[in-house]
């Protein structure tokens, strides 16, 4: 029975020996996993950091992005009206001047009239001339004028081309060379 008793000792060291044994190496175990999950938290920590600055960055370009959408839609439009402006010119500097009377030639100060008369699509002269010169009327036939003052300009003009048979001056503006 003593040998039963030794042998049961002996079988019950050697399951505490592997006992201690597992539990060392699952402590180890634990230590380097707790180490390597410290580590993987630290990374974590840190490309939260990045997200985060990389959040702010996005929200700056994306606000800098807005602008600069914005400017453009400005600068398209601003580039429409020039554009406009520029044909405006082009046609303008195309419409021929024409001398009101020989008085012009003699005078100091020129003025550019534009001459017009909406109704002149309706009458008999208009139905027997051609389409562009209809038009011109129309819309308004440019006249340099001699003249000391853009009124005196107008009067001058007035006497020429009656109010009452539609003429009217439409714009007075000093003579630019073109």
């Amino acid at each position: 029975m003593m040998e039963l008793g030794w042998l049961l000792l002996l079988l019950i060291g050697l399951l505490a020996a592997l006992l201690f044994r597992q539990w060392r190496e699952l402590t180890v175990r634990r230590l380097e996993l707790s180490r390597q999950l410290a580590k993987r938290e630290a990374l974590v920590a840190q490309f939260r950091q990045e997200i985060d600055g990389t959040s702010g960055e996005l929200e700056q370009i994306t606000t800098t992005l807005d602008t600069v959408g914005a400017t453009l839609e400005e600068l398209r439009e601003e580039l429409e009206s020039l554009d406009k402006e520029r044909k405006a010119l082009r046609e303008r500097r195309l419409q021929p001047l024409v001398l009101l009377d020989r008085q012009t030639l003699t005078a100091h100060h020129f003025w550019e009239l534009t001459i017009a008369n909406p109704d002149f699509g309706e009458t008999a002269t208009a139905r027997m001339s051609p389409s562009d010169y209809v038009d011109e009327w129309v819309t308004g036939r440019v006249y340099l004028v001699g003249a000391e003052t853009a009124e005196e300009a107008t009067k001058r003009a007035t006497q020429r081309f009656s109010g009452t048979l539609g003429y009217k001056v439409v714009n007075a503006v000093a003579f630019r060379r073109r």
